[in-house]
């Protein structure tokens, strides 16, 4: 009898899955839609400078390490499927407001400024909800899959974005990029909203307990626990040298290999191809190589660019297609092994405010990068338009590499199959 049962218990639980892909899959989409329908509002509707529209893309991301710790903590005392359908009730909601605000002449930049940080504090509850969510709605195995699933959304919509805003722009104007966005924020929420699988209430504290305490609490235990330091480590090291990495890039191509705007554009293309690739693959490797030798593997996302100086050789573009798509490849296999890792290695109490703790130093790293990346170019200016990016690309490269100091530990290296239970203590 226990049977049939479960049988049911997993068609809804896979079925409820589908819900929540198809939701977020359509909302990712829109996101990068935003992504490009926000700036260019800026720059095209209301002149806004180079600093200003910098400081729109800044607004937008600030919100993770000012208040990502207190979301974890949060999602660990309330049930996380309401949080999501609310954060995505108000990014909905700020959108229907931009629309209304395109179609009647009322865009402003202190308007842009405010839905941008809206948006992104939103999306901090709804990203930590849906990590810490997920392990109830999938088991096992499943739960590898449907990371996988969820980051190969990730890349498509990071591929398709532009490719679908930019005709939405031209054609429709801002109010149709900014509906876009509304409308996939809504079919998310739809998504979400149908699931039947029933959330558990968390166990609420004690009363006496602050948030305080518990950040503390989730920080120490990302702390004590080797496997969740080394990756937490690591990645904080990839994004700090990819992110610089990224901003010499640019001015490698653009002065140094005199490069078009077109040409680079296509580079970036085949670099999202190369993304949607190393997604479709992450189950297959997992279970060809083991999760040790896998993340090994992502150090490439880093080293690869060690060969860029031989793009002066001739064929440029082409060479640094080639990089740009094995680099590329890397990204969507780390996170979705890593969360499922972290996952499954988190007691249930601790995964919001361990998923939070991990994210908010990892994406501290990604603006220091960014800076980095463009000191060391004007640093080595004197060396000359050719020397200069090529030793600071180099030294990019190689700070990216330092993930791999973590990676080599035997704790990590070692593991063959994601665990079935939680190694991590309070």
């Amino acid at each position: 009898m226990s049977e049939p049962e479960t049988t049911t218990v997993g068609s809804r639980r896979s079925r409820d899955f589908r819900s929540l892909w198809f939701g977020e899959s359509v909302s990712l989409l829109g996101d990068q839609v935003a992504t490009l329908a926000l700036p260019t509002a800026a720059v095209i509707s209301l002149g806004a400078s180079a600093t200003e529209v910098g400081g729109l893309n800044a607004v937008g991301t600030v919100a993770y390490p000012v208040l990502g710790l207190f979301a974890g903590a949060l999602m660990d005392r309330v049930r996380r499927r309401p949080v999501m359908i609310a954060a995505n009730a108000v990014r909905m909601t700020c959108f229907v407001v931009l629309v209304v605000c395109a179609a009647a002449g009322w865009v402003s930049l202190p308007l842009l400024y405010v839905v941008a940080g809206v948006v992104g504090t939103a999306t901090i509850f709804f990203d930590i909800a849906y990590q810490t969510y997920l392990p109830s709605l999938l088991v096992g195995d499943d739960l590898a899959r449907g990371n996988v699933r969820l980051e190969l959304s990730n890349s498509v919509s990071r591929l398709a974005g532009p490719s679908v805003g930019g005709p939405l722009l031209q054609f429709g104007g801002l109010a149709a990029a900014f509906g876009a966005n509304a409308a996939s924020f809504a079919a998310s929420m739809i998504g979400i909203a149908s699931i039947r699988t029933p959330e558990h209430q968390p166990e609420r504290p004690d009363r006496r307990t602050h948030l305080l305490a518990d950040i503390v609490a989730g920080i120490r235990v990302v702390w004590r626990n080797p496997i969740l330091r080394s990756l937490t480590t690591s990645a904080a090291l990839r994004n700090l040298g990819i992110n610089a990495n990224r901003t010499v890039l640019i001015v490698f191509m653009y002065r140094t290999l005199d490069l078009s705007a077109g040409a680079v554009g296509v580079v970036f293309t085949v670099g999202a191809v190369g993304a949607i690739t190393g997604a479709a693959t992450t189950t297959w490797l997992l279970r060809r190589i083991g999760v040790g030798r896998t993340l090994l593997l992502t150090g490439l996302e880093g080293m690869i660019w060690l060969l860029a100086p031989l793009s002066l050789l001739g064929g440029a573009p082409l060479w640094l297609m080639g990089l740009m798509f094995v680099s590329s490849m890397w990204l969507p296999v780390w996170n979705a092994t890593v969360i499922t890792l972290r996952q499954r290695i988190t007691p249930a109490a601790f995964l919001g405010r361990v998923q939070a703790t991990a994210r908010t130093i990892n994406l501290s790293t990604i603006p220091v990068g960014a800076l980095i990346g463009g000191i060391s170019v004007d640093a080595l200016a004197p060396l000359g338009e050719r020397r200069g990016p090529i030793v600071a690309l180099t030294l990019c490269s190689a700070v990216a590499m330092l993930s791999l100091s973590q990676l080599c530990r035997r704790r990590i290296r070692t593991i063959r199959d994601l665990p079935d239970g939680s190694l991590a203590a309070p």
